[in-house]
């Protein structure tokens, strides 16, 4: 089976656009450029090869022998054939792939920081429910990660970035900051510090005034990017537009981003 590629296709048609725009060719040129990029052959076969990503995997197309020995506690010292029906919650197993797509990517290496174990408790953290160290390793196994296996342990290791990791850990701190209601604090503050009405929209004056230094501006942007599909980068171009710009957010981008800070998109604009 194809391995996805880490993008999904909102992002390959944003590459295509800013390419079609610097090399002055049509769209669907640069969406061919873009695929092949990623070593499919033009864009019609990377999208359907990326359409359905976000469905459940149909397991009769996985080999499943890596699990070999899964429990919902983790791996045992045996290795009887893995039971797929030990895992009968799937809305919980779809809830953790949804987020394990929105935080991580894939690495060449393991992470050393995480084992399953540590990374189970991450994941109940943030979507405030109980995670078996088996069900966070048979999600990340449905993902397409690769498992190495802890000698004598119940726990494994996977490869997937270190970035995420950060993002996914601070995410609740921030985003619980972030439903903090700020309109009275935000008219004040901007009548003492003028300098941020430069900004076509408030969001740095807001995560300024909510979070102050609790967490490193470029996780700021890693998870609010996870959260509505939208890369680190982007979200950062998107924090520093002036009034001077003729740059805008995609409406239904603003309205994702204005759920996360609670306020009415109409509201963040100068």
């Amino acid at each position: 089976m194809k391995q996805i590629d880490k993008h999904n296709i909102d992002y390959v048609k944003r590459l295509a656009k800013k390419l079609a725009k610097e090399k002055n060719i049509p769209h669907h040129e640069a969406l061919d450029v873009i695929s092949k990029e990623r070593n499919y052959n033009n864009w019609k076969h990377f999208y359907n090869e990326n359409k359905n990503h976000n469905a459940f995997t149909d397991l009769s197309v996985i080999p499943l022998v890596e699990l070999d020995g899964l429990y919902l506690n983790g791996f045992s010292y045996k290795s009887e054939k893995f039971d797929p029906k030990i895992f009968s919650e799937t809305k919980k197993i779809k809830k953790i792939r949804t987020e394990i797509k929105k935080y991580f990517t894939k690495t060449k290496s393991f992470n050393s920081i995480r084992t399953s174990y540590g990374l189970k408790h991450d994941l109940e953290r943030h979507i405030g429910k109980y995670v078996a160290n088996g069900e966070l390793i048979y999600a990340m196994y449905l993902e397409g990660y690769k498992i190495k296996k802890n000698n004598s342990s119940l726990n494994c290791s996977f490869n997937f970035s270190s970035v995420g990791l950060k993002n996914l850990v601070s995410s609740n701190k921030l985003l619980e900051s972030l439903n903090t209601s700020w309109e009275y604090q935000l008219e004040d503050y901007q009548r003492l510090h003028k300098k941020f009405k430069k900004y076509k929209y408030h969001f740095n004056l807001i995560i300024k005034l909510l979070v102050g230094n609790e967490v490193p501006k470029k996780n700021i942007y890693g998870i609010i990017g996870a959260e509505i599909g939208e890369t680190s980068e982007t979200i950062k171009q998107w924090f520093s537009i002036e009034n001077v710009s003729s740059e805008l957010i995609p409406e239904e981008k603003l309205k994702s981003l204005s759920k996360i800070f609670g306020f009415k998109p109409e509201n963040v604009k100068n």
